[in-house]
């Protein structure tokens, strides 16, 4: 049996002190730079074929996505974007200067009452251009105009909400996708709307008339308020009324025999929501050549009494003063 080798002697002045030389060493493997040469090609290569892979389906997606939304908005769409450009631009009219009343002949509160009516309510602060109807008219102000008109209302904000897939900004967030998780969010969006919003919307496009009411102070009872009525399927103007809202008062009552928590005390003015928009519906029944709304067979109001001065008291009213001590 050989004797083993001799430890290594560190020369002077070597780094390696007490280390083996790696050819001593037969045991570890010598890796050369020729390996990583492929390891490198696919460990830079394999992200770039994923992401190519990747655009290539959000690319596929997308053109598929855009012809779905041809197909199935062909002939909702452009009647869509016609109403709702016809919209803007009479809310945009409403809010201007305002030109007098007028009515168009053929209409009638009759005919305003047979069957729901497109219905809108604005304030002039908030519109400067067409982008800032929509904001407004979305906005769930107190309103009693419909109710005190007798008109059976469907809202133009829903309309607004719900035809946004119908719009060039839906197709415009399909192009600007990116990837295929957000291209196939946008796909069910569209066929969830298409199924849950259609009906409504071609119903709404279908009324005959669009009213829309405009406030012209910050606050509805701060001041007048306009009323525009258009024959939706013409697209013109039939009616143009204003009502300053303070000819009505609304007076509470209580029926007799009902639950109810007592009466509270409080002036009738003309202030309330009711009053107001009562009273602006008053004034464009008086444009179509209606009566004005109010109590039946209610007495007028007294006539004011005269100053006749100091009133002579007969000594036989008068009250008997106890003389007695």
């Amino acid at each position: 049996m050989s004797p083993p080798p001799d430890p290594p002697v560190d020369e002077p002045g070597s780094s390696h002190r007490g280390m083996i030389p790696r050819e001593d060493l037969p045991f570890l493997p010598k890796i050369k730079w020729r390996f990583w040469v492929p390891v490198l090609a696919i460990l830079v290569a394999f992200p770039l074929l994923w992401g190519i892979k990747r655009d290539r389906e959000a690319r596929r997606m997308r053109e598929q996505l855009l012809r779905e939304h041809a197909a199935l908005t062909a002939r909702l769409g452009p009647d869509y974007r016609t109403a709702r450009r016809f919209i803007e631009a009479s809310a945009l009219e409403a809010v201007g200067p305002y030109a007098g009343d007028f009515r168009d002949p053929s209409l009638t509160l009759e005919g305003m009452t047979r069957e729901p009516v497109l219905y809108g309510r604005l304030r002039v602060h908030e519109v400067h251009a067409p982008a800032d109807v929509a904001a407004s008219i979305r906005h769930r102000y107190p309103d009693q105009v419909s109710s005190c008109l007798g008109l059976e209302p469907v809202f133009a904000r829903e309309l607004f909400d719900k035809g946004a897939f119908l719009l060039p900004s839906f197709v415009d967030a399909v192009r600007g996708a990116n990837s295929s998780e957000r291209l196939h969010a946008l796909r069910e969006d569209l066929i969830f709307r298409l199924r849950r919003d259609t009906a409504m919307l071609v119903e709404h496009l279908r009324r005959p008339y669009l009213v829309l009411v405009v406030d012209e102070a910050r606050a509805s009872v701060d001041g007048p308020t306009r009323v525009f009525v258009y024959d939706l399927p013409a697209r013109r103007l039939v009616l143009r009324a204003r009502g300053e809202g303070t000819d009505v008062r609304v007076i509470p009552f209580r029926m007799a025999g009902l639950p109810s928590p007592p009466p509270r005390a409080r002036p009738l003015t003309g202030s309330s929501v009711s009053g107001h928009d009562c009273s602006v519906a008053n004034a464009t029944r008086q444009v179509l050549g209606v009566a004005p709304m109010g109590m039946l067979h209610a007495p007028d109001s007294p006539a004011p009494v005269a100053d006749a001065g100091p009133v002579a008291t007969d000594a036989s009213s008068a009250p008997a003063l106890d003389a007695s001590p």
